[in-house]
């Protein structure tokens, strides 16, 4: 039942990720290349199309960090238990404090009094569900529209919500799409020789209505040179369609500068050397309006797609010189 389904949903996305009504024995000939694929390269079906395997050559698809490769390098660099933290936001909010830049309220730890004040001092704040991934669930809520707050209070605590200062982004930032915090998402590397580096970094936007820039939920995705922090890469989104300029506001992404990049690396440098169990980290950072670099989550088991789809080139041998 496991295989067939399988089978079912390839068939079924290679119109949508290779081209629409493909005929059959086209169909058949990529099939017999995804099953050779799984043993050969440790890749799952999301790999193998939106990393193009149907149309690369055996030495460009071993670059590629698939499923198989993504697991070692979590694995080499990061400590299981120490890793399951990235995923509990309140703990992960309590360690990385100092790197925040804003002020936050999980609503289990806290009772109704305090929520009340949180709210009214702050004015708006996002909403994070804890057990929500890939922006689930998130969304902003304003003080003066809240109609009931013991209400709101009894269905925060039903998310076990975490809520965050709403964060007034940095206005080159946010001209892209205003409806989104527009972040960073910066993977930095703890190496044997004790050094942090920045091995790939990407902007996230926002397209449209929604509050979150994530990649999975409609967002566009492009690649930063890390020595700069410059857009060298059209923007991308999860249906491949591909973007100089933003389809909303029209202000062009590639060649963009991120302001404050050097302070950006400092911060990520700084904050990946508090849990050394923990190497390998996927940074989301937002930049305020006055500067100030913001740590919004780490991820320690970032998936590699937004850095890899929108130049369709594997970052394998940036992680291999340095896993033993």
């Amino acid at each position: 039942m496991y295989i067939f389904e399988k089978v079912r949903k390839l068939w079924n996305r290679m119109d949508i990720y290779i081209q629409p009504k493909l005929k059959w024995h086209v169909k058949c000939f990529v099939f017999i290349d995804f099953i050779i694929s799984i043993p050969l390269y440790g890749l799952g079906i999301n790999d193998y199309l939106q990393y193009e395997f149907y149309k690369k050559r055996y030495f460009d698809r071993r670059d590629f960090i698939v499923h198989r490769k993504r697991m070692k390098i979590v694995k080499t660099f990061n400590i299981e238990k120490d890793r399951e933290l990235f995923d509990n936001k309140e703990k992960f909010n309590e360690i990385f404090s100092d790197y925040l830049g804003r002020v936050w309220l999980y609503t289990k730890s806290s009772d109704y009094d305090t929520f009340v004040n949180f709210a009214k001092s702050v004015g708006k704040f996002i909403v994070k569900p804890t057990k929500g991934s890939h922006g689930k669930g998130i969304r902003i809520v304003e003080f003066d529209n809240i109609q009931n707050l013991e209400e709101m209070y009894e269905e925060l605590l039903q998310e076990d919500a975490l809520l965050e200062e709403f964060i007034i982004q940095h206005e080159n930032l946010a001209s892209f799409n205003k409806t989104s915090v527009n972040s960073l998402r910066v993977v930095t590397l703890l190496c044997p020789d004790g050094k942090v580096r920045v091995m790939t970094a990407n902007l996230r936007m926002g397209n449209g209505v929604r509050y979150a820039d994530n990649f999975h939920h409609n967002g566009i995705a492009s690649l930063l040179d890390t020595d700069t922090g410059v857009v060298i890469s059209t923007g991308i989104d999860r249906d491949f369609r591909r973007y100089v300029y933003h389809p909303y506001s029209n202000k062009q992404i590639v060649g963009f500068q991120v302001p404050f990049w050097d302070k950006v690396v400092d911060t990520v440098t700084n904050a990946a050397m508090l849990m050394p169990t923990v190497g390998y980290i996927g940074w989301d950072v937002a930049i305020g309006h006055d500067g100030r670099i913001i740590i919004i989550e780490g991820n320690a088991a970032a998936d590699p797609d937004v850095s890899q789809m929108p130049d369709q080139i594997g970052k394998w041998p940036l992680y291999k010189k340095y896993i033993k």
